[in-house]
């Protein structure tokens, strides 16, 4: 369960850039690799929040599908495609489907990253939000 662990980092980062304002929502990148299951860490996230100034926001997520790129020929995939009704189709491949290299680099797909906070306008509540970006 190590979406407390997550959920806890997100809101100390999220503390620190928000400098007292209450937070509305926060926007974070989550990859695929990093094996996260997102409907924990949103629970976790409102267990983490309590008594700061996020408790109560959203968490929205994108989720960033995975993408490796062989190192000798090129070729990009994605180690786990959709199932397409085989067996073999299920296997995760971190082999280059076009020249069975081993040798890969991770293009995307391990980010985990608060993208950016939406906090209340210094002026009170009832006040427009603001947008500030919040680098992961």
């Amino acid at each position: 369960m190590h979406e407390l662990s997550l959920a806890t980092a997100i809101v100390e980062l999220v503390e620190r850039h928000a400098a007292g304002r209450r937070v509305r929502v926060v926007n974070a990148r989550v990859g695929t690799l990093r094996q996260v299951v997102p409907r924990s860490l949103e629970f976790n996230f409102g267990f983490a929040a309590r008594g700061a100034v996020c408790e109560g926001a959203r968490l929205e997520q994108e989720l960033i599908p995975a993408l490796l790129g062989c190192v000798d020929c090129g070729r990009r995939w994605d180690p786990a495609p959709p199932p397409a009704g085989t067996a073999e189709a299920l296997i995760v491949s971190f082999r280059c489907p076009a020249c069975g290299s081993s040798r890969f680099e991770v293009l995307q797909g391990d980010e985990l990253e608060v993208d950016s906070i939406e906090v209340a306008a210094a002026d009170g509540p009832a006040a427009e939000e603001e947008r500030c970006t919040a680098p992961g």
